[in-house]
C-alpha cells in the first residue's frame, strides 16, 4: 500500500485510512444497534445513534473529498467524546454502554492528536468520575466495585493512548526531520553549500510563469587545474568554497547561485535584462580578480570567465545555458578573465 512520498502525505493518508476504518467498522456496530433501539422503541438511543452515524460519516466523506483532515478530525473526535460520555454516564443498555465507550476513547485521541486528545481525554475522565457522584435520573447506578474498576480502566486507557500518541508524534517529527535533511542535502552542494543542479532545476520547476524572463550566467574559474596542481586539491577545495561565498555574499537573496560541477558555477537572475546581469557579473569579476585568497601560508589569485544569456521560462533554460556556455568559450579564447554577453561592449575588461 502506497501512502505517499513525504511524511506529510503519509500522515494525511494515515488519518484518512483511520477515518475510513472507523466509518466502516463503526457503522457495522452502530447501524445494528440503531435497528435494535428502534425495534425496542428506545427513541432517545435511536436518535443519538442516528445523529452520530450521519454527522461522523458526513465529516469523514468531506475529509476524503478535500484531502484535509484537520476540521474533520476535530469534529469526529468531539463527536466521539460526546457519544462515549453519554454511553458511560447513562450506561447505555443495562450498563453495557461503557464497554463500547472504551474503544471510542482510544479512537477519539488518535483522531484528535496529542494536544487536543489530552484535553478531550482529561475531559472524559472528569465526566466519568463526576457522574459517579451524581444522583440524577439520567446517570446509571453502577455498583461501587464496578465504579472503581471503570474509573481505573478509564484512566489507564486514556493514559496509555496518550503515551502511544506521544510516541507516534515523536516518531513522525524524527522522520520528518530526517526526510527534510535528505531532501536539503540532495539539493545542496556539500562543499560550497550552494544549490546543486537538482536544486537549480527544482527552483525552475517552481516558476509559475512559463515565459518568466530571466538571465543565466555560466562562470568557469580560469586555470583551476593549475591551482590544484600547484597547491593541492585541499587548497583547490578551499578556493571553490571561498569563491562560492564571494558570489553568495555579493548577490541579492533572490538570485540563485549554483555549483554546476567542478569549477563551474551558474547564477540565475530573474526579471533583469541581460545587460544589467552582465554588469553585475563584471563587478564580481573585478572584485575576485582584485583580491588575494589566503589559506594559511598559501596565497592564491583567482580569476574567472563568464558567459551571459537571456532566456524565458523553465523550457528556455537549457537553450540559454548552452548559449552562455558558448560565450564562456569565447571569453577563454579571447584571453580569459572577462565576461561575454550579447552586447560586444560588455565583453571588455
Amino acid at each position: 500500500m502506497h501512502l505517499g512520498n513525504t511524511p506529510e502525505e503519509i500522515e494525511l493518508q494515515r488519518k484518512l485510512l483511520l477515518m475510513r476504518f472507523f466509518a466502516v467498522a463503526g457503522n457495522l456496530v452502530m447501524i445494528p444497534l440503531l435497528g435494535v433501539s428502534l425495534y425496542h422503541q428506545r427513541w432517545e438511543a435511536a436518535i443519538i445513534l442516528a445523529v452520530v452515524i450521519v454527522i461522523i460519516t458526513t465529516a469523514i466523506l468531506h475529509a476524503h473529498r478535500n484531502q484535509r483532515t484537520g476540521p474533520a478530525s476535530l469534529f469526529v473526535a468531539t463527536g466521539l467524546w460526546l457519544f462515549s460520555s453519554y454511553l458511560t454516564v447513562t450506561g447505555g443498555v443495562n450498563g453495557t454502554g461503557v464497554y463500547f465507550s472504551f474503544s471510542l476513547v482510544v479512537l477519539m485521541i488518535m483522531m484528535a492528536g496529542l494536544r487536543t486528545g489530552l484535553t478531550l481525554g482529561l475531559g472524559y475522565c472528569a465526566v466519568v468520575f463526576l457522574s459517579f457522584g451524581l444522583d440524577a435520573g439520567f446517570t446509571y447506578d453502577y455498583p461501587q466495585g464496578t465504579r472503581i474498576r471503570i474509573g481505573a480502566s478509564t484512566a489507564f486507557i486514556v493514559l496509555l493512548t496518550l503515551v502511544a500518541e506521544w510516541i507516534h508524534l515523536q516518531s513522525y517529527s524524527a522522520i520528518k526531520f530526517t526526510a527534510e535533511t535528505h531532501r536539503r542535502n540532495s539539493l545542496t552542494d556539500s562543499l560550497t553549500t550552494l544549490v546543486n543542479r537538482a536544486g537549480l532545476e527544482r527552483t525552475l520547476s517552481q516558476w509559475h510563469n512559463p515565459r518568466q524572463p530571466a538571465v543565466v550566467v555560466l562562470i568557469d574559474i580560469d586555470h583551476f587545474k593549475a591551482i590544484n596542481d600547484r597547491y593541492g586539491h585541499d587548497i583547490g577545495d578551499k578556493v571553490l568554497s571561498a569563491f562560492a561565498k564571494v558570489l553568495r555574499n555579493n548577490l541579492k537573496q533572490d538570485d540563485v547561485v549554483c555549483r554546476w560541477g567542478g569549477e563551474e558555477f551558474v547564477i540565475l537572475f530573474s526579471d533583469v535584462s541581460e545587460r544589467k546581469a552582465a554588469e553585475v557579473v563584471e563587478s564580481l569579476r573585478e572584485l575576485v580578480a582584485g583580491r588575494t585568497f589566503t589559506f594559511g601560508e598559501q596565497e592564491v589569485q583567482v580569476q574567472f570567465s563568464a558567459g551571459v544569456a537571456a532566456f524565458e521560462g523553465e523550457q528556455g533554460f537549457h537553450e540559454g545555458l548552452k548559449q552562455a556556455d558558448q560565450r564562456v568559450y569565447r571569453a577563454k579564447r579571447a584571453g580569459r578573465n572577462q565576461v561575454v554577453a550579447a552586447e560586444p561592449e560588455m565583453s571588455e575588461l
